[in-house]
This record gives structure tokens, sequence and C-alpha cells, in this order.
């Protein structure tokens, strides 16, 4: 980052200066006008210039791929900014928040959900929250408000609330929680070994050993399931 090291916001010049390598169409107006879209919305100094944090960087870049590469227009990503924004993150935007250049992921540092806020925050019951957590598919931990939801979680929450349109409740679901507390052993078993020196770098070559190993899993569960579905259904498929 340009930024100064004393500080831990981005003016507008150098957010665009930043972002410049992998938008070099960007200019200050075109931040601006996202800003008057009502798109990002930075903070201001006493003096009242923008402060643009990690998440409002990402934000921008996430628009900006979702403008290039989908060309999607600002009414739609609005919406899917709105997803977002609430932990579901919309089919477009799954590759760009897991890539290695994004800046940041806006919701990284956000809080739990409170349990209370729930539907209003996510849009389901609590009920449904609570089943989840009854077959071990979500963890419920104990914040000032009483109960929360890990923000880790929400993605989980709302894939298992999608499953739902097709008739798949939540007990339907808890072989995939116990499989991946078993793939989880596994993980630890065979890498542990190996990355025993808890040194910086071995902590980041253990954080892509395991994104690899769960990439080559999912694509193993996939090609799996895509075989056993097509034999149930080998006079339609």
């Amino acid at each position: 980052m340009t930024a100064s090291h004393s500080r831990e916001y981005m003016t507008i010049g150098e957010l665009v200066e930043n972002l410049m390598p992998a938008h070099p169409d960007l200019t200050i107006s075109k931040v601006r006008f996202l800003e008057d879209e009502g798109l990002v919305t930075p903070e201001r100094t006493a003096g009242g210039y923008r402060k643009f944090s990690t998440g409002d960087v990402a934000r921008v870049d996430l628009i900006l791929r979702l403008q290039k590469e989908h060309f999607l227009p600002l009414a739609v990503i609005r919406e899917k900014l709105k997803d977002f924004d609430r932990g579901k993150v919309p089919e477009e935007l799954r590759p760009m928040v897991t890539r290695p250049e994004s800046v940041a992921q806006p919701f990284d540092s956000a809080d739990a959900v409170p349990l209370e806020d729930v539907p209003s925050a996510l849009g389901f019951p609590v009920s449904f929250v609570r089943e989840l957590a009854e077959f071990a598919l979500v963890h419920l931990i104990k914040g000032e408000r009483g109960e929360e939801l890990p923000r880790g979680d929400v993605q989980i929450a709302h894939t298992c609330w999608d499953l739902r349109g097709y008739g798949v409740d939540p007990r339907h679901l808890r072989m995939y929680a116990t499989g991946a507390e078993r793939e989880a052993a596994i993980f630890q078993q065979i890498l542990m070994p190996a990355y025993r020196h808890r040194t910086p770098e071995t902590k980041q070559k253990l954080v892509e050993s395991v994104d690899e190993l769960l990439r080559l899993t999912d694509e193993l569960k996939r090609g799996l399931a895509r075989r056993a579905v097509a034999d149930a259904f080998e006079d339609v498929m």
C-alpha cells in the first residue's frame, strides 16, 4: 500500500494509485461517482477529506471487476453488494474474494451477528439457525448481546437456507459436517509434522497447503457426486 504507515486508511488519490495496476482507467472522478451512487461510503476526516479503509478499497476493486469482467450495470451491482454485505457471496463474487491479489474482504473484520438480529440482517428465522447448530452445521458463540452467529458461519447458513428450496433440511446435511470434521483430522495428520515449527514462513506455507488440499478434495467430491447422481438418474441424465 502507498498509504502512510502512520495511519490505517488511504486518501482517494492513494486508493486510485493502489488499484491502478489492475484498473488502468480508474480515476478520482470515477471513485467519487461510485460514492455518489452509494456503492462505497468512506469515512471523513474532521476537515472533510475521505478516509478509505482496506474494506473500502476491496469494495471498489469488486465493483470495478464486476463491471469489467461481468459487464453488470450499477443497479445490478448494487443488489449483488447488498447480498455481500449480508454475508452471502453472490456467484459472480466468489472467485474474486478468494483471489490472492484481492485487497481484503469487506466483512473480514466484521462482528458476529447477534442471534436476535438474524431475521433482519440475514433474512431467515432464528429457529433455523438453532436447527443448524443442533446438527453442527454452524457454531453459536457467546457475545455481549447473548448468542451470536460467527461471521465465518454466515455463508454456511445462507447456503443451507437456499437448499431448503429443494426440500433439503438441516437434518439431511449433518453428513457434511461430519465429513468436514473427518477431512480436517486427515489434513492435520498429514500436515502437522511438516509445519510443527510455527514461524511466519511455515504458517504461510500451511495456509497454502490447506487451500490446495481443499481445492483438490472439492474437485474429488464434486466428481464423485456427479457420477453418483448420474447413476441415480441414468434414465434422465
